[in-house]
């Protein structure tokens, strides 16, 4: 069965750690090929991790044609991990998938409305996502 996981929330909530762990899980269990796509991957070099805002359109387009490639290989596990807080952020994925006959769950990953769980995430997130921001983010989450 094609399928495709579109993970949501906050920077530091554990999104890409649990996009390892589904993939392992779910490769063993159908033996199946697979990846993992973020758009955070655009913006990582041989030198680090550097968000550039002036890039994050371009890149998002990137990673959603890298999707779409995916999709259109039948590699039967796709797993889109991003923070996708707003609805739009993601139908595209979503609707591409549904074209293609794949089966779509959508799963937020952590406690997107908790305060003391923002903070948590703050200390963690790995790509320096500062609190404020992290803050608005889930003020903005739809569901």
């Amino acid at each position: 069965m094609k399928q495709v996981f579109i993970l949501r929330g906050l920077p530091g909530s554990g999104k890409s750690h649990y996009a390892r762990q589904l993939a392992k899980e779910l490769v063993d269990e159908i033996e199946s090929r697979f990846v993992i796509l973020s758009t955070d991957d655009y913006f990582e070099s041989e030198t680090g991790y550097h968000f550039d805002k002036y890039k994050l359109s371009e890149f998002h387009n990137l990673n959603l044609a890298r999707f779409i490639k995916a999709l259109s290989s039948e590699i039967e596990l796709v797993i889109l991990d991003n923070t996708n807080i707003r609805k739009w952020e993601f139908i595209a994925y979503a609707e591409a998938a549904h074209a293609l006959k794949y089966q779509v769950k959508e799963v937020v990953v952590g406690d997107v409305k908790d305060k003391a769980m923002q903070h948590l995430y703050y200390q963690r997130n790995v790509h320096k996502v500062p609190l404020k921001m992290i803050n608005k983010m889930a003020y903005q989450f739809e569901w």
